[in-house]
Parts: structure tokens; sequence; C-alpha cells
């Protein structure tokens, strides 16, 4: 008998002490990150069609992919932390949070932090009202390095007071919208959102005596295809038909990754394709390859340039519209 009750009260310190030790939500340094659900299945092939009056087309509308599961943190007063991740729940390491507390007077102090090999921050704040400013990570794309915006878990747009401290989690996204506020002001500008863009220019032939220009009766026909998936796997397509009308059009929230672009009139003419723009060139591995076609060609989308993560203003993506002129060869 005496044996029985000494194993049964083995057995309980024993239970209790794994749990202890697993699921302490205050020991940032061994977080509990648990399972995780199954990534967005981003697949098969979307159709837009566009009037010569519309200049732009949010291909993935207003879907957002979920959050992934975040170990549970407390809230300590004067401070704000949390944990960076991609969408997968992978922890990410060396994400920059920057935040900008606004004192008596008018006056800013900043604070920011780095995240470690388990994707946790931690920022002692000045007191004051707290936003952020910053908020980027690097990703290794194609052939090449992109500097990327971190999208908050909580969709966080109007801060908090620093005396009392926050839990802000970030994300690492691969389309969706960065801030609501200007996607409605501004719904066809890049960096609005986490997806990348294109944007397309050209010249219409209205007198009829150009005749690399485009037809101002005729249809631009585009078709976007996945070469490989995306960053979690997306093998979407775009399939946009374009009247031609203003001579511009763009292309935002394309879940990253890398692409096939096919241009041609719905007449069946192909379309000439050349990368322009003050920074067409400017990164090797990344915009249009080759940086003119006819017809078909691959495109890497461009980030930003010259920024770093401490640099990439929260709830933005971080992306240039890669700049491409359309013409008949």
């Amino acid at each position: 008998m005496i044996t029985r009750v000494l194993l049964m009260a083995a057995l309980l310190f024993y239970s209790c002490k794994t749990e202890s030790t697993t699921a302490n939500p205050d020991n940032p340094e061994d977080p509990a990150w648990g399972s995780q659900p199954p990534l967005p299945v981003v697949n098969g092939e979307a159709t837009f069609h566009l009037s010569g009056n519309e200049f732009y087309v949010n291909v993935m509308g207003n879907a957002e992919p979920r959050s992934p599961n975040f170990p549970a943190l407390p809230i300590k007063k004067g401070v704000l932390r949390g944990y960076v991740a991609d969408l997968s729940g992978k922890p990410l390491k060396g994400a920059y949070i920057g935040v900008r507390v606004t004192v008596i007077g008018g006056s800013y102090s900043g604070a920011s932090a780095e995240t470690n090999e388990k994707g946790y921050y931690e920022i002692d704040l000045p007191i004051g009202a707290v936003q952020y400013y910053a908020t980027g990570y690097t990703i290794d794309y194609g052939q090449g390095r992109a500097v990327v915006g971190l999208c908050p878990a909580d969709d966080n747009t109007s801060g908090f007071a620093s005396e009392t401290g926050s839990v802000e989690n970030f994300i690492l996204q691969s389309y969706g919208i960065g801030n609501k506020d200007n996607a409605t002001q501004h719904p066809g500008h890049s960096t609005t959102y986490y997806g990348g863009a294109i944007n397309l220019d050209y010249q219409v032939d209205w007198d009829n005596n150009r005749p690399n220009y485009l037809p101002p009766d005729g249809e631009i026909e585009l078709l976007l295809t996945p070469e490989e998936p995306g960053l979690y796997g997306e093998n979407k397509s775009f399939r946009i038909f374009k009247k031609i009308g203003y001579s511009e059009l763009n292309i935002v929230n394309i879940p990253v990754g890398t692409y096939s672009i096919q241009a041609k009139l719905t007449d069946g003419r192909a379309l000439k394709m050349r990368e322009v723009g003050t920074y067409a060139g400017y990164y090797p591995a990344f915009g249009l390859k080759p940086s003119e076609a006819v017809g078909t060609a691959s495109i890497l989308f461009t980030p930003v340039v010259q920024r770093t993560p401490q640099m990439v203003p929260a709830h933005s993506g971080n992306w240039e519209g890669t700049q491409i002129e359309l013409e008949l060869p």
C-alpha cells in the first residue's frame, strides 16, 4: 500500500513539473508555440475584366491569411514585447520592431529591438503614446534578398499607452492589406499591400499614325502564372482583361513569388514588354527577365530601393510596382 501511494505521488509530481516547464506563458526564452493550423490554400485561376476607366486591380481583394498560433504572453507595464513568425509559425530571428513615443510638448522619443532566435523581442518604453514607425525583415527571394514589411497580428494601427504596455505579435505575409485606411484612399498604390505589384504603361494610337502604339478600341489580355510555388506554397494564376483607355494599369497585392507574364491583345497580337522607370535594372536579381521581351517573360517583384529593416514603414509591404511599358512590336 505504501509503495502504491509513493508511486502515485511521484507520478503526480512529475506531471505538475512537466506542465509548468512546457507551458509557462511568462517564459519568452522557452515559448510554447504548440500546433499550427494548415497553411491557406491559394491556387486555381482568377479572372478580372477592367474597363477603360479602371486603372488598378487588387487580385487578392480583401482576402487575409489566417494568423499562426503565437505563444501566450501577459502584458507588462511599460514594456512592448511579442513574437515575430512566418505564416507557418516559424519564429523569425533578426526582425526589426521600432516604435515612436509621443511625449509632453509633442516631441518624440524612439525605441526599438530585434528578435532573437526564438522570434522574441522586448522594448522598454518611454512614457507617452506609442505607435510603430518601422517593422521590417529581410527574406531570401529569387537569387537575391528583399526587405519586406511585417503585419501586426491584431491589426493595431491606433497605438497604445506606454504605461499600460502591450503584447504585439507580427507576421511575415505574402499578400494582404497593410493599412485599410490607405487602401481606401490609395487602392492602387503598391506599398499599401504585403503582396507584390506591377505597373503597366502604354501609349494609345489616337491618330492612327503610330503603328507600335496600342489601338484605342483594343483590349489587353495579361496572364500571370507562378513559375514555382510562392512563399507559402501559393500557386494561383491571374488573367486580366483591360480595355485600352487610361494609359496605365496597376496590378497590386500579388502573392509574393516568381511569375511568368504573358501580354497580348485579345485579337491575338503579342505585345512587347520593356522594363522602364527610375529603378529599372537597379536590382539585377529582380524585375522583368529579360528586361525586354515579346509575348512572354519572367518577373520578380521589386522591393523599395535603399531600405533596411529599420526603414520599412509600419503597415507597409515595401514593394515597388515593377514598371513595364507595353507596345506592339
